[in-house]
């Protein structure tokens, strides 16, 4: 079985067109993470003994693209407006090819970047699901 290349995976960002909207890679980015997280719930009564019972609750993922800002870069301008809207939200895909691997409506937080006198530009942000993601299948291989 071969290994996955983060070079083969792109953040997209949408351009929220109506009726098809139109998918576009962040251009200059270097990489990303992808984190899913939820809390911990006690299912612990007093009849548990010794030990306790746990779970976990709802699902938050966060997705973190970073980057070398490349201008003009219409994905990155969509991103950019996005973070300074009311509420600061936007529909991403993450793509291997043209195989989807998440598709959602993400809140945009910690959008940052860094100018150094003598080296690039870079950039950053916290993408963070906002309900249920329409596809969540980092798996997916394509047909």
């Amino acid at each position: 079985m071969a290994n996955e290349y983060g070079k083969d995976w792109r953040v997209c960002i949408g351009n929220a067109a109506t009726p098809t909207e139109v998918f576009t890679a962040l251009g200059g980015e270097t990489g990303f993470s992808f984190r899913r997280s939820s809390q911990e719930i006690d299912l612990s009564d007093k009849d548990s003994g010794a030990y306790g019972s746990t779970s976990y609750g709802q699902q938050r993922i966060t997705i973190s693209p970073s980057g070398n800002l490349k201008l003009p870069d219409a994905a990155f301008k969509l991103l950019s407006d996005a973070s300074k809207a009311s509420p600061p939200e936007i529909n991403i895909q993450i793509k291997k090819g043209s195989v989807i691997k998440f598709h959602g409506r993400v809140g945009i937080g910690n959008f940052s970047s860094e100018h150094p006198q003598t080296g690039a530009v870079t950039f950053s942000c916290d993408l963070s699901n906002i309900g249920a993601p329409i596809v969540d299948d980092l798996t997916a291989t394509g047909s």
